[in-house]
């Protein structure tokens, strides 16, 4: 009996050599050859139609969970930290898993070279999940170097998925809990110290965002576009057009939500300086808002103005 269930053994051991050797699927490599495709890019939209959906929909999930346990106590540091002070709840609350991920991944660092094909070592089974080990050849113009490359995925019907990668669930942590990765610089170096102040806001800007910010937080659309916008903008904003930018305003309660938080944001920011000093150009890039500058401009009565 002893020597049949060693020879047992030895065939059980001889069956799992076969099955490592027989390496990855044609739909795995497929899913795990689009992911890394799909990183390369650079598209955060690309990257999220790649993962499995129900791993996005799962964070999405646990995401909103979190962001609606803060709102009721209405406090918002986590949504800011995750989008930006300019993404109201309501509007993550309406994205798609794919809109949610692409907007999430402005704080989000994920990167692979371009490959021309791979070559597959192996596949690592854990649960559901199985990661496949290869090596990734580079195109014939970006040298020959092959790089050792490894994709998680899961099965999703007869395809398989890339499932978050753990370095972007590592980088979600860090978002929330507010630590921030400092890269540092040469040894000794004094770089930082030698950084000028930046400059103040010129005078005559803060009143005009605090003026602004009543104005659009009273309802007062009208007001807002006749009295705060540059007279650039009103010469050459056709009468219609106004007029379909003031009703906008008055009837949606997002829009107005939006500009109010974007005067906010804009108070708490130092401007770049052009055309001698008559014009300011906010950077509010990476804050959540649908546009990544806003600019005021100056009169010859040295008054200030909302351009764009």
């Amino acid at each position: 009996m002893a020597l049949k269930a060693f020879y047992f053994s030895l065939l059980l051991g001889f069956a799992g050599v076969s099955a490592q050797a027989a390496g990855p699927s044609g739909a795995q490599e497929k899913g795990a050859a689009a992911f890394l495709a799909a990183v390369a890019s650079g598209s955060a939209q690309a990257i999220a139609q790649e993962l499995h959906p129900d791993e996005v929909e799962k964070m999405r999930s646990r995401l909103l969970t979190l962001l609606r346990a803060e709102n009721l106590r209405s406090d918002n540091t986590y949504r800011s930290r995750l989008f930006g002070p300019g993404r109201s709840l309501a509007e993550l609350e309406s994205m798609t898993a794919v809109r949610f991920y692409t907007a999430l991944s402005d704080r989000l660092r994920l990167r692979s070279r371009e490959y021309a094909k791979f070559e597959w070592l192996g596949v690592v089974p854990d649960g559901k999940i199985v990661y496949l080990v290869g090596k990734g050849e580079p195109p014939k113009e970006r040298g020959s170097v092959k790089v050792t490359v490894t994709v998680a995925l899961m099965q999703y019907g007869a395809q398989w998925r890339a499932v978050i990668p753990s370095e972007i669930e590592a980088q979600l942590d860090d978002l929330l809990e507010g630590r921030t990765a400092v890269a540092p610089g040469p040894t000794g170096s004094t770089a930082a110290a030698a950084q000028p102040a930046p400059a103040p806001l010129a005078p005559g800007i803060s009143e005009l965002l605090a003026r602004a910010e009543a104005s659009i937080a009273a309802g007062h659309c009208e007001e807002y576009y006749n009295e705060y916008m540059s007279p650039n903008f009103n010469k050459f904003t056709s009468r219609s057009a106004k007029k379909t930018l003031i009703t906008h305003c008055t009837n949606n309660e997002n829009t107005r939500e939006t500009m109010i938080t974007t005067l906010r944001i804009v108070q708490e920011l130092q401007p770049k300086y052009d055309l001698g000093g008559s014009r300011a150009v906010f950077d509010v890039s990476g804050q959540g808002l649908p546009y990544e500058r806003f600019v005021l401009e100056r009169d010859k009565d040295m008054r200030w103005y909302i351009a764009e």
